[in-house]
Order: structure tokens, then C-alpha cells, then sequence
């Protein structure tokens, strides 16, 4: 069973209900449509500490929590894809410890075609 954690920007979450992460992973569709219904389980749901607060130093003590968690696939959200600066950089984290996928919901290939494909970066 994949355990799951989803990581979105904090910016946006101060705005967001996060529906549509939360659409996606429900109905199975979208990133999560990969997986059998039985086969994954949200474990953890975070965000980032924003553009202000030292975002990958700010990840890189989520990643030890993921760790304990026992997460094994990241879903980095899709606000942090199409918005964030530092969507390379979380990705190159991330990918030293979990499978990580490059959004949640909407399409594939995203606004700005970034599913960046990293040896551990599922699209």
C-alpha cells in the first residue's frame, strides 16, 4: 500500500480550502488515478512555511516527519507547481527520500508543462 503525503504551498493555503487535492485523492482521479483504490492512503497533508519563511530549509524538517510517518510517495500540490519558485528545488529534496509526483489535480502536463521527470519524480 502506498502511504501518501501531499505538500502544498503556504501562500495559497492561507486562501485555499484544498478541495481540489482533496477531489482528486477521493475520487482517485487525476495524480492519484494511477493507483488502485485500495492501494494508497493519505498519511500526511502539509504545507510549505511560504516565500518568506525559507521554504526548502522549512522542508527539509517536513521531510524527517514524512520519514516517520513512514510516507513513501510525495504529491507535491498543484498550486505549488504553477506558483512556486522553488518547485526545482522541493523536487530535488523530496526525490533524495520518496517517489514524488509533480502535482495533484488538473492536467498532466499543468499550466507551465513542468512535470519534471527526476530518476524517483513519477508524472
Amino acid at each position: 500500500m502506498k502511504r501518501i503525503g501531499i505538500y502544498v504551498c503556504g501562500n495559497v493555503s492561507k486562501k485555499c480550502t484544498a478541495n481540489g487535492c482533496m477531489r482528486a485523492f477521493n475520487d482517485n482521479a487525476d495524480s492519484f488515478s494511477s493507483y488502485a483504490e485500495s492501494d494508497y492512503k493519505l498519511v500526511s497533508f502539509n504545507n510549505c512555511n511560504g516565500c518568506d519563511e525559507s521554504p526548502v530549509e522549512g522542508l527539509l524538517t517536513k521531510i524527517e516527519k514524512f520519514k516517520k510517518a513512514n510516507v513513501d510517495t510525495i504529491h507535491l500540490s498543484s498550486c505549488i507547481r504553477s506558483k512556486c519558485d522553488y518547485y526545482q528545488e522541493f523536487v530535488d529534496e523530496l526525490s533524495k527520500n520518496f517517489d514524488v509526483i509533480g502535482y495533484t489535480h488538473g492536467s498532466a502536463e499543468g499550466k507551465k508543462n513542468n512535470n519534471i521527470n527526476k530518476k524517483k519524480l513519477i508524472s
